[in-house]
């Protein structure tokens, strides 16, 4: 009977020690993703940041690469200030060549709560040399439906 109890004990044990590294790894894993969308998020507002800073229309092969990857590591971005970084990156980060906005829609599109309320906020508060007749800022409204398409 007590070889009975002690092997339930440690069978029980088991369990629970499993469960524990188990949660801890999932945590751990949580930790690194937002670790890495983070990274993504600098890597972008760096690359964006440079590009207008010094009024490219072009963009360095690295550069390209590196937006390019930081976009496509993105899932669901929630925080309305990175969103406006991106809305910011589809409308002007335009390198010949480069898949701006398919890449940038995607990870609004995941995010499309967010994303409308970002979409509506940036239109509120445009920039003093932007205008509802002009591009980019006018195709605002045009981003806007595509991610109201389908939107539960």
């Amino acid at each position: 009977m007590f070889l009975v109890k002690m092997t339930t004990v440690k069978y029980i044990a088991f369990i629970l020690i499993f469960i524990v590294i188990a949660s801890m790894t999932v945590c751990g894993q949580e930790k690194s993703n937002a670790t890495e969308s983070k990274k993504a998020m600098q890597n972008i507002k760096s690359v964006f940041d440079d590009y207008v800073k010094y009024q490219e229309s072009t963009d360095s092969q690295g550069d390209k690469e590196l937006m390019t990857k930081s976009l496509e590591s993105l899932n669901k971005v929630t925080d309305q200030e990175e969103l406006e970084i991106l809305i910011n990156v589809w409308m002007y980060y335009t390198p010949t060549d480069f898949p701006t906005r398919n890449l940038v829609f995607k990870v609004l599109k995941e995010s499309r709560p967010e994303s409308i309320k970002a979409v509506k906020s940036r239109m509120r508060d445009k920039n003093e040399w932007e205008t509802d007749e002009t591009a980019p800022y006018s195709e605002l409204k045009d981003l806007l439906n595509l991610l109201k398409i389908d939107t539960p």
